[in-house]
């Protein structure tokens, strides 16, 4: 855009006007705008301002050294900003909004209410009793950080430390230790100890030794990476209820109510696909009983749904739980929230990145949650929430961590991203988060360990890039040292990764909204940035253009598994024959042994998962069922099948009831099995998790 000039501001404002200073009302939204492109001589001549708008702009901050001394109404939502403070400079604001800046949270809420006395709306929402909140927690932090003083530091102002030095290290201190309010409000609360710190010490300096230089308002000692509760439940009483009427065939959707704790809270984020249908209204209230064995979660009792047989095998699955555990506020309304990814815990050997044999805990996301269930007694063991976000994918590894006695110790860590572009590395058994990973400034598709190296992260961002992380181990205190190791440079948005399981330390394949790409990932080389190396060409019809591949996986360690070059069907592809005629060309043809029959939609995203060691294929489809193909006899299969192969078998979504509401069809987002194929899970586009056992 450049910097702002008079004619445009004279354009842009109202009332019509040659002069600015006759200005009351400015638009400068849309305009790509950069903080450096703000000229402020020519803003503050415009002393009748009452309302700017700078939306949908490329700000880094707001500016200090704006004299707008009437401005009321700040519109400042889709920038950039990481900050709120500098608006404490406009001292008669009432209303304003920065919805959608990726780094704002509702701490920040929480620091305007504690820095503009006069603000009436934020957000568009009243902030009565936001401030009063904030009285509150200003009255018991000032009461704290006075008897942390008189505690340990009064007695010190007449002994031979320099004031000054007694000044910083009691502020330092008081962060560090003064503690109150939720968790999700840490960066609030540190904020404003500091501030309180800092005026507190100076006015008893005062008295004793006035401190020659202003206090320094930076405060290294804040760590990053502060440990973070996740949620545990604790059930309530009561026994599940099958409503009046309802037949044994039918299931029955039920949610229990809980009271979640919050954590680092954010701005709504936009669905990650636009949705086809309304989700199903009624004003029925839901029963809120739940046993022990099913809190929080919704139950379907009775015998196994409808199975449609296309196939080879005997097989049947037992529908366990139907789960509503992801709701948005805890509402039993909520039908709208995607959920998008799982995965199982592995169960390790004692070689580090090795999984073993069955697991039946699986991590789930979707909306401002990643939830851990058991998937045979239903229960949601925790849940980690952060108001805002849109988690978007989960990744499990183990870790050798260190106990404060010298002890090692294997345990499992989850991460999980999202909209955000934020890692958050959760020690689920010790029930916390230990810290965060700024990986990316726009969101992450999907995150997936190395399977040979436990700490090497992948992250797929819709900045086109994949990056390998070490995010290396975290001491008894939880510190630890993220650092980046490689950047893959990608022509469209990388949807998928799958490091290759023959040579994991050699390639990474990528499903990508372009097509199928592969990298070289050798650490040992010396570009630590890169473009792909290979990608692979499937058949299609003349003068198409290559399609998004949006479901990629192994299925062995040589056949790999791909959806979305050809519509209605799956690719079962050989990478090592692909790769033999490769010579040094960049473009690789796909050796294709078999398509599988599947869904002829035209939706994407409906993501497929492999179980290498049953030899299964899953996906699910747009009506709510599963379609399984069990494909172990084509795996050393040299030749390609002419006609499709018909699926093993497709899972009907049951007959499933939510507070009186017949819910016969709906999304599967991804369907995802344990290594035994011993459980299946479902994961839909209206907040219902099912789960399924094989008999």
């Amino acid at each position: 855009m450049g910097r702002l000039k008079t004619p445009l501001l004279l354009q842009r404002g109202h009332p019509k006007s040659d002069r600015l200073g006759r200005i009351k009302k400015l638009d400068l939204s849309n305009l790509q705008l950069r903080t450096k492109d703000l000229d402020l001589k020519l803003l503050n001549r415009m002393k009748q301002l009452k309302e700017l708008d700078l939306s949908d702009n490329l700000l880094e901050k707001v500016p200090e050294g704006l004299d707008l001394p009437c401005l009321q109404v700040l519109k400042c939502s889709n920038n950039q900003l990481e900050d709120v403070t500098p608006l404490q400079q406009f001292t008669a604001l009432e209303e304003v909004d920065f919805e959608d800046n990726l780094y704002l949270t509702v701490n920040d809420n929480y620091k305007i209410s504690s820095l503009l006395p006069n603000i009436r709306k934020i957000n568009g929402k009243e902030t009565a009793s936001l401030m009063n909140h904030v009285k509150i927690l200003n009255r018991e932090l000032t009461s704290r950080v006075t008897a942390y003083w008189e505690k340990n530091y009064q007695d010190q102002l007449g002994s031979r430390t320099p004031a000054r030095d007694i000044h910083k290290e009691f502020v330092k201190s008081a962060v560090k230790d003064v503690r109150y309010g939720p968790e999700s409000l840490s960066d609030f609360t540190q904020w404003k100890v500091k501030m309180i710190a800092q005026q507190l010490v100076a006015s008893k300096l005062t008295r004793k030794e006035a401190p020659s230089e202003e206090v320094s308002r930076q405060d290294d000692s804040i760590p990053e990476t502060p440990v973070t509760p996740v949620e545990t439940p604790v059930a309530p009483a009561g026994a599940p209820a099958t409503p009046a009427g309802a037949s044994s065939q039918e299931y029955v959707l039920k949610l229990s109510a809980f009271k979640w704790k919050k954590r680092l809270p954010s701005d709504p984020p936009p669905c990650k696909r636009a949705r086809p249908s309304q989700p199903p209204q009624d004003s029925q209230s839901l029963p809120r009983e739940a046993s022990p064995s099913c809190a929080q979660s919704a139950l379907a009792e009775g015998p196994q749904g409808e199975m449609d047989t296309v196939g080879q095998e005997p097989m049947e699955l037992q529908p366990m739980h139907f789960l509503q555990c992801h709701s948005k506020g805890n509402s039993p309304e909520d039908f709208s929230t995607q959920l998008w990814a799982c995965a199982f815990e592995p169960t390790w050997n004692d070689s580090p990145g090795l999984p073993g044999g069955a697991s039946q805990t699986v991590a789930t996301c979707g909306g401002e949650a990643v939830c851990v269930i058991d998937c045979q007694t239903g229960l949601v063991l925790h849940r980690y929430k952060v108001p805002g976000e849109e988690f978007f994918t989960v990744a499990w590894t183990c870790l050798t961590l260190v106990t404060q006695d010298g002890r090692k110790k294997r345990s499992s860590v989850l991460a999980a991203a999202g909209r955000r572009g934020v890692v958050s590395l959760i020690h689920v058994r010790a029930g916390f988060c230990y810290g965060d990973i700024r990986a990316h400034r726009k969101p992450i598709a999907m995150a997936c360990f190395s399977p040979s190296r436990e700490t090497h992260l992948f992250t797929a961002s819709y900045n086109k890039r994949i990056i390998l992380w070490d995010i290396g181990l975290p001491d008894y205190n939880y510190h630890f040292r993220p650092s980046q190791l490689l950047v893959l440079d990608t022509s469209a948005t990388p949807l998928r990764l799958c490091p290759v399981p023959s040579c994991p330390d050699r390639y990474l394949l990528a499903g990508c909204e372009d097509g199928c790409f592969a990298w070289d990932i050798r650490l040992d080389e010396s570009q630590k940035r890169r473009d792909f190396e290979m990608v692979f060409l499937f058949p299609q019809g003349p003068g198409q253009v290559p399609k998004r591949v949006d479901g990629l996986g192994f299925v062995s360690k040589d056949i790999v598994v791909s959806k979305g070059c050809t519509p209605g069907s799956i690719c079962l592809w050989s990478w090592s024959q692909s790769l033999a005629g490769r010579g040094d060309k960049q473009q690789v043809t796909a050796v294709i042994l078999a398509e599988l029959q599947w869904s002829n939609t035209e939706l994407s995203y409906l993501t497929l998962s492999t179980c290498p060691e049953k030899a299964f294929v899953f996906c699910g489809d747009e009506e709510g069922s599963v379609w399984m193909y069990n494909v172990r006899r084509h795996l050393e299969q040299q030749q390609p099948l002419q006609a499709k192969v018909a699926p093993t078998k497709i899972l009907k979504w049951p007959d499933l009831s939510a507070r009186g509401q017949k819910m016969n069809k709906t999304l599967i987002n991804t369907a995802v099995a344990d290594p035994t194929f011993t459980y299946l899970v479902a994961l839909t586009d209206t907040n219902i998790i099912a789960i399924w056992k094989k008999l």
